[in-house]
């Protein structure tokens, strides 16, 4: 049970932005006088109080229990989150949105690092695996449910929050408090955090997210432009992302067996085919699959990425480094559609299109040259040399 309560956590943290999406145009309506900027607060304010509360987390795992940080985030959570459904003006309504990027950035790390605290090898890479499976299956549940609700009124779309009373209950159940033994096992003097592989990690983190944020933030654009204006379409069509990501979390172990070096450089090629389903078919069905596809490849790097920086750190390095990382993605997040729109305006005809196809030519060549690059590799290295990899590669 103790592997329900971490992926529990994890299955509300991604979410808590994307709750309110379905009901933002319900939102402006029931608050004429808020300006288009406050609007579009709502879905971002959030985000700018993950990444220092990220930090926060960190600093507070040196003298409380990870355990009690968790508790009060999700308590937080709760009260932000069902709060801003009774919200009688914009300004308390975007302090909510504020108070809910404080749990979130509070509970972020601790959803990785808890994996690393109480699993190790294989196993480890397999939960890594599933958190992220769980991530994107929580944005599926919230999208779906949040719409469905949305539908009553705005209020009713903040009840989706309540989700983490159940939570709350798995952890109060079955997460330890004492440390764990993973933490005693590494206890003692530690080595300096390798701060170049650290900052590989981020970087490779921020331009999966610089990646793979362009479906959700432009996809619907994509589509205008392709004259596919059918808003069920285009849910199904994001949402098929998110599945995919899913179904790339949960396989993560079997294939990275197999593929062993490969299984990187194979989910590089993925994306970029992915991109190609999308701007080169002119099928729905064939379009949706390569969002299926794209989304896939981005649920396998992730959780690849987090196992490889919880190898290199350990007890409060550990949270630092989580912490360091997890913000990288939300700077991709941002950065995602005002990096498709400089490519496009600065070398095309500013449109979503252009910057796609430039996406799906640039991961077609780079995934393929990883792949060429693997099987020198492997071709012309000693068997003795391959035989173990290195533990902090990805």
């Amino acid at each position: 049970m103790l592997k329900y309560a971490i992926l529990s956590v994890s299955l509300i943290t991604v979410m808590a932005g994307a709750i309110i999406a379905p009901a933002i145009g319900s939102i402006a309506v029931a608050f004429p006088d808020a300006s288009g900027f406050e609007i579009n607060l709502l879905t971002s304010l959030h985000a700018a109080f993950m990444i220092p509360f990220a930090f926060v987390s960190g600093f507070l795992c040196k003298y409380f229990s990870k355990k009690a940080i968790l508790l009060l985030a999700l308590v937080l959570y709760l009260v932000a989150g069902l709060g801003g459904g009774f919200a009688p003006n914009m300004f308390i309504l975007l302090c909510t949105r504020a108070l809910l990027g404080i749990s979130v950035g509070l509970m972020m790390p601790l959803s990785t690092t808890l994996v690393s605290d109480y699993y190790d090898g294989e196993k480890r890479t397999s939960m890594m695996g599933m958190v992220s499976a769980a991530t994107n299956l929580g944005a599926i549940i919230a999208i779906m449910i949040a719409g469905v609700l949305a539908t009553l009124s705005w209020n009713a779309t903040f009840y989706v929050y309540g989700i983490a009373a159940i939570v709350m209950i798995f952890v109060v159940a079955f997460l330890p408090r004492k440390a764990p033994v993973g933490n005693k096992i590494k206890s003692g003097k530690q080595a300096p955090l390798p701060k170049a592989k650290l900052a590989n990690y981020a970087i490779m983190m921020f331009l999966v997210f610089v990646v793979f944020y362009s479906i959700p933030s432009n996809m619907s654009l994509f589509l205008q432009e392709s004259n596919i204006t059918n808003t069920i379409l285009t849910g199904i069509i994001i949402a098929a992302c998110s599945l995919g990501g899913f179904l790339g979390g949960m396989t993560l172990a079997r294939f990275q067996k197999k593929l062993k070096v490969a299984y990187v450089p194979v989910q590089v090629l993925l994306l970029g085919i992915g991109f190609a389903m999308i701007v080169f078919t002119p099928s729905l069905f064939l379009m949706g699959l390569g969002v299926l596809i794209l989304g896939f490849g981005y649920g396998s790097l992730v959780p690849v990425i987090f196992d490889g920086v919880s190898k290199i750190s350990s007890g409060a390095q550990a949270m630092v480094a989580m912490a360091t990382v997890q913000s990288f993605i939300y700077l991709g997040q941002f950065s995602s559609p005002h990096i498709h729109s400089l490519i496009s305006n600065t070398f095309g005809d500013g449109s979503v299109n252009y910057s796609y196809t430039i996406m799906a030519i640039a991961l077609l060549i780079v995934g393929a040259g990883l792949i060429l690059k693997t099987v020198y590799n492997v071709k012309f290295t000693k068997p003795n040399e391959i035989a173990v990899p290195e533990k902090e590669s990805i």
